[in-house]
């Protein structure tokens, strides 16, 4: 995994914008960006910085923003790793490579961090054989797999993508 360069040290350019938002309408929404050469948009997945040192949290881009001082902010909603909720798991047979992505209301679900915690993109793919979610086609082979949820709020495995989750801007 890249580690986080310092924001002097980066390329950065906005994408298209999306619209204008904030109580004062003061807050710049885009739809992509890049950054350090590569590019970004919405339902992307991302590695971002672990705060800890540990390995990197995964997270899926639903907003992205600039506010008026000029931070650029993004939204994300995360990915569990087995190990992150182990406790949780007890009787449940995991794949290796296997992530939850979160669902509910509740802490966990979703969070604010500055864009530049962004250190890569990941590749995830879902394997879900409901055929009304769509699946990557991508051809580069995935950092990690899921087709099950982790909801937040009850802090126990979902063997689907409901509704509220898949809402988030479109799954995947």
């Amino acid at each position: 995994m890249a580690e986080p360069k310092e924001d002097t040290e980066c390329e950065f350019t906005w994408g298209r914008k999306r619209g204008m938002g904030g109580k004062k309408r003061d807050i710049q929404f885009y739809s992509s960006f890049t950054f350090d050469g590569e590019e970004y948009a919405l339902n992307d997945v991302v590695f971002l910085q672990n705060g800890s040192g540990g390995e990197p949290h995964i997270g899926k881009l639903i907003k992205i923003w600039e506010n008026r001082d000029k931070s650029r902010k993004v939204k994300v909603q995360w990915f569990f790793r087995s190990s992150e909720i182990q406790k949780y798991l007890e009787g449940i047979v995991t794949k290796e490579n296997e992530i939850f992505l979160a669902c509910g209301d509740g802490k966990g679900f979703a969070n604010v961090n500055p864009l530049e915690a962004i250190v890569g993109k990941c590749n995830v793919v879902c394997i879900s054989k409901d055929i009304e979610k769509p699946q990557s086609s991508d051809e580069a082979p995935a950092d990690f797999v899921f087709h099950r949820s982790f909801d937040v709020a009850k802090l126990k495995v979902v063997d689907q993508i409901d509704d509220k989750t898949s809402e988030t801007e479109g799954i995947m």
